[in-house]
């Protein structure tokens, strides 16, 4: 019996998206490490508008991320000194999520491997194949969505 993984694994788009992500994310892995932090904490950092500090309500949607999976890592970046939680001089009802001194530091490193693999990307493809890629990569949420619409709709019409 033949193992036709690689036959099929060519063929379906998820699995080049999560291969290129794998090989980026390993990629700011190995920079965050070096610089004490991980992918995750640089990703937030970026997050956080680093004047004023950003609403908690606006991080978790910017990151695609769970509120409490986001609360547990804001947690751990208070602990590290990253981030403070202050109230909003303009609505004591909002806590924004504030950089540090070292926070703002991290930011800076993050934002250049972020933008350093980006320009290399840039360079490496046809502005025309940027554009078609944009085109391609902005209608996965929507097929998502359409997707998993289904696919639950489905479960439940067989329980």
């Amino acid at each position: 019996m033949t193992d036709d993984y690689e036959i099929y694994a060519e063929q379906i788009i998820v699995h080049k998206v999560r291969s290129a992500w794998f090989e980026m994310s390993r990629m700011f892995n190995q920079v965050a490490t070096a610089h004490n932090i991980t992918l995750s904490v640089g990703f937030t950092l970026i997050a956080i508008y680093e004047e004023e500090g950003t609403p908690v309500t606006k991080i978790a949607p910017r990151m695609g991320m769970e509120p409490n999976s986001l609360s547990r890592l804001l947690k751990s970046m208070e602990t590290d000194g990253l981030v403070e939680r202050v109230p909003d001089a303009r609505d004591k009802r909002k806590v924004l999520v504030k950089l540090t001194e070292k926070g703002h530091e991290k930011r800076k490193v993050s934002i250049k491997s972020v933008f350093r693999l980006n320009n290399a990307m840039l360079g490496d493809l046809d502005p025309i194949k940027v554009k078609h890629f944009y085109e391609v990569i902005n209608s996965v949420p929507k097929s998502t969505s359409k997707t998993l619409d289904k696919m639950l709709k489905e479960i439940e019409e067989s329980n």
